[in-house]
C-alpha cells in the first residue's frame, strides 16, 4: 500500500525519504528541507477556489506585519509554502510575552472592513473602536489589493450557536447529569458573549502549535504564525483565549493586563476549547479527542 508521504512525493517531485510529514485536522503539510518549500494537502477536496481564498488572507496578513508563510504558489491540490522554521510556542518556550502582545495588535491592524467592505459595527451601534483599541491605518493599508473578501458579519457567530447546539444534542447525553448542565452552561456563556463581541479580523486557531518560536532562551522571537484556514471576522477574544492556554501563567497574566477589555470574553471562549475537541471527535469517530474533551467534565472515578 502507498503511503500518503510516498503519495504526497509524486507531487512534490523528490524523495519520500527526504521529506517530513506533519498530519493535521484538516491538511496534511509536507516539509521539503532541501528546497524551503511546505506543500499543504488539504485532507478533504477543496478546489482551487478555496486554497486561493486561503492564499489570499496570508498575503493580507503579511501585508500588516504577520509572519504568515510566504505563499509560492496556488495549485489545484495544494498550496506551496516557504518553510518557516521554528517550535511550536507551549509554556517554558515563549517569546517576551510583548512579542505576544505585538502579534495581536498586528492581527487587529487587518482591515477587515476595508477587505470586506463598510465597516457595519456603528450602524448596529457598536463602538468602532472597541475590538482592541482605536483602528490604525498603515501603510500596508495602501499597498494591499489582494482579492479576498470576508464572509458576512455573523457566520461566525453562527459557529458559535452550532457549537452550544452540538454539546447540547451530542455531549451533554455523555455526561451525568451535573456534568451535563455544566458543559452546557460553558456552550451557552461562550454564544452570549459571541452575540454581543464587536467583530474583527482573527486568525481563529492561534494555539501552541500554530505559533513557531525560534531563537535562544530570553530572546526568542514569533518565527510565524501557520494554518490559516480559520481567519476571518471573529471576536479578537478567540485568538487571545487560544494564546492564552499555551502560555505560563506568568505570561498569561501579562497579555491579560495588556487586553483587560477582552480578557473575560476569552475567558468564555477558552472554557469551550475541550468541549470543541469533544465534538470534533465525536464528529469524525476519534475516540481519544472525546474522552479528553469530556475529562474537564467528569470526575477521575468516572473515566474509562
Amino acid at each position: 500500500m502507498i503511503s500518503p508521504l510516498d503519495r504526497y512525493a509524486r507531487t512534490v517531485g523528490s524523495p519520500a525519504e527526504s521529506l517530513r510529514l506533519r498530519a493535521g485536522e484538516s491538511a496534511d503539510v509536507v516539509l521539503d528541507d532541501a528546497t524551503g518549500l511546505a506543500w499543504r494537502f488539504p485532507r478533504r477536496p477543496a478546489g482551487a477556489g478555496a486554497l486561493a481564498s486561503l492564499a489570499e488572507r496570508m498575503r493580507l496578513v503579511r501585508a500588516h506585519g504577520v509572519p504568515a508563510p510566504e505563499v509560492v504558489e496556488v495549485r489545484d491540490d495544494c498550496l506551496v509554502m516557504r518553510l518557516v522554521h521554528g517550535e511550536p510556542l507551549a509554556p517554558g518556550r515563549e517569546p517576551d510575552p510583548a512579542a505576544l502582545t505585538g502579534l495581536l495588535e498586528r492581527l487587529a491592524s487587518v482591515p477587515l472592513g476595508r477587505a470586506a467592505g463598510p465597516d457595519r459595527r456603528e450602524e448596529r451601534g457598536e463602538p468602532a473602536d472597541d475590538v482592541w483599541r482605536e483602528e490604525r491605518r498603515t501603510p500596508a493599508d495602501d499597498v494591499w489589493r489582494g482579492e479576498w473578501r470576508a464572509p458576512a458579519d455573523d457566520v461566525w457567530r453562527e459557529e458559535w450557536r452550532e457549537l452550544a447546539d452540538d454539546v447540547r444534542r451530542l455531549v451533554v447525553p455523555l455526561l451525568a447529569p451535573g456534568q451535563g448542565r455544566r458543559a452546557l452552561a460553558d456552550a451557552t456563556r461562550a454564544l452570549r458573549t459571541a452575540e454581543s463581541a464587536p467583530a474583527g479580523f482573527v486568525h481563529g486557531d492561534l494555539g501552541g502549535a500554530n505559533v513557531l518560536i525560534a531563537g535562544a532562551p530570553g530572546a526568542a522571537r514569533v518565527a510565524g504564525v501557520l494554518d490559516w484556514e480559520a481567519a476571518g471576522p471573529g471576536d479578537p477574544a478567540v485568538d487571545l483565549a487560544a494564546l492564552s492556554v499555551s502560555v505560563g501563567p506568568a505570561t498569561r497574566a501579562r497579555l491579560a493586563e495588556a487586553f483587560p477589555g477582552l480578557a473575560a470574553r476569552a475567558d468564555a471562549y477558552a472554557a469551550t476549547f475541550a468541549l470543541q475537541e469533544a465534538v470534533y471527535g465525536l464528529r469524525e469517530g476519534d475516540a481519544s479527542a472525546v474522552e479528553a474533551g469530556l475529562a474537564p467534565y467528569r470526575p477521575d472515578d468516572d473515566r474509562p
